[in-house]
């Protein structure tokens, strides 16, 4: 049998059709509910919100997969599944596009206005004098080179944009983007956006410290992790005027409280974790992973449980 936890593309369970499959989108609320479905099974799809660790594997002794819809994972103690032999399913880059996508969309609707304009029409507002700019020539920073931060580089580029990146862990990053530590990344940015995954290295890697570093006109993109930035510290730097704005798709806590700090500020433009939410990428993740952890559960059925 395969555990579905948390929401899932129909095209995913399509490739389980020849499986026993229990799919509930809000099973991982429920922790009880979930460590009594998994006592028989060999199979296990989550997102983001079920906590995958060794409480709730010593509950599933025949699992042998567990598929990641999303390459976070936070959420799941690999140590543990390593420990238990048990296969770990990500779909590296099933959602790189959509990610690339988003963010040159928010840079070009922040840096043109559009929604601003847009809203300005619409209230009857014909005012053509308002400052644009260009990405063309800009300095795009990118700490991190796998597949994500590859095609933001390939799309910053086709925009004329300067590209520089930084991954000490990246060995194929071509000598025109490389740049040799942190500190270089930080200097001179326009733009910078984090593609790196949460780590003890790198979390709170944009902090005090960073934002200091940071020309007083950087944009900060944020579609990883929210962790991956210091947001007491990104307050204090926009509350004194030392960044030009930050666009952040992920948030330390998601979702964050209703008294948001971050939300007071007119250059902070906030989206609830969508980059990677476009109907192609979730089909494509879905079938990606579905079909490997299928194939690593084992063929124990051909009817669909409820």
């Amino acid at each position: 049998m395969i555990v579905v936890s948390e929401m899932m593309h129909p095209d995913g369970l399509s490739a389980l059709s020849g499986h026993i499959v229990q799919y509930d989108p809000d099973l991982y609320q429920d922790r009880p509910r979930l460590k009594m479905m998994l006592a028989r099974a060999t199979g296990l799809i989550v997102r983001n919100r079920t906590r995958v660790d060794g409480d709730l594997l010593d509950a599933a002794p025949q699992l042998r997969a567990v598929g990641r819809l999303g390459v976070g994972l936070d959420n799941i103690d690999t140590e543990a599944l390593q420990d238990r032999r048990i296969s770990l399913v990500v779909p590296y880059g099933a959602n790189a596009v959509a990610v690339a996508e988003y963010v040159m969309a928010a840079l070009l609707t922040v840096r043109r206005r559009i929604a601003e304009q847009s809203l300005a029409v619409r209230a009857g507002i014909w005012d053509r004098k308002g400052v644009q700019h260009q990405l063309q020539a800009r300095t795009l920073s990118v700490l991190g080179y796998g597949a994500t931060g590859q095609a933001v580089v390939r799309r910053a580029e086709a925009f004329g944009m300067e590209v520089r990146v930084y991954d000490p862990y990246a060995p194929r990053v071509p000598d025109r983007l490389r740049v040799r530590d942190w500190d270089s990344l930080l200097k001179n940015a326009d733009y910078l956006t984090l593609h790196a995954p949460l780590t003890s290295e790198t979390r709170h890697c944009i902090n005090r410290s960073t934002l200091r570093q940071l020309p007083a006109r950087a944009i900060l993109v944020n579609t990883a992790r929210g962790e991956l930035i210091d947001e007491q510290a990104l307050v204090e730097a926009l509350e004194h005027g030392r960044m030009g704005g930050a666009i952040l798709d992920v948030r330390e806590q998601e979702p964050p409280g209703p008294s948001d700090p971050l939300a007071r500020y007119p250059n902070v433009w906030l989206t609830p974790h969508i980059a990677g939410l476009t109907v192609e990428a979730q089909q494509a993740i879905a079938v990606t992973v579905a079909s490997r952890v299928g194939e690593l559960a084992g063929k124990l059925g051909f009817t669909r449980g409820s």
